[in-house]
């Protein structure tokens, strides 16, 4: 869905204009900006939910997974201050920490809000998989850093019908 601005351009309701990336670190947070516009990120849980299975007669069975492992994509511009916060992360990570448990301060977080559809992601427990990918081309050049997520949810807006009222 679009909706027409003012001056008669078109904005997707997704548009990242809308989006709100707040970073989750050693109990505080900070709004994360200089993402491509319409393409600051994607994300996935890791694997269904739900699973079905059918047994020898196929009668169908299906199984809950305690799965709640995910991942995000942030694509950021190089030379911004969210580029420079994930690469003090990635080193943080990986060159400061010491073997053995890892604590609170080692894993970051992520809340990602979208205004317009009330969408909430939640992301906690990320580590940085590795430096970022770069895609540049003709028309973009962006980092693309990987974020393995231990917990992963996802959240929507509560129907505006009775038949999904409480």
């Amino acid at each position: 869905m679009t909706i027409t601005l003012s001056n008669g351009k078109e904005v997707n309701l997704y548009s990242a204009r809308f989006l709100h990336i707040y970073l989750l670190w050693k109990s505080q947070s900070k709004e994360l900006g200089g993402f491509q516009n319409g393409e600051a990120f994607s994300s996935q849980a890791t694997g269904a939910q739900t699973t079905m299975q059918g047994d020898f007669h196929s009668n169908v069975m299906f199984f809950d997974t305690e799965d709640e492992t995910g991942s995000i994509t942030l694509n950021t511009y190089p030379g911004t201050t969210t580029t420079d916060i994930l690469f003090y992360l990635f080193h943080a990570q990986h060159d400061k920490m010491t073997a053995g448990k890892l604590t609170a301060d080692d894993l970051f977080g992520l809340n990602i809000v979208n205004d317009s559809t009330g969408e909430v992601i939640t992301a906690e427990g990320c580590r940085l998989a590795g430096y970022p990918n770069n895609q540049g081309n003709e028309a973009a050049y962006a980092l693309a850093w990987s974020v393995l997520v231990g917990y992963y949810h996802n959240d929507g807006n509560q129907p505006e019908d009775s038949l999904f009222s409480d």
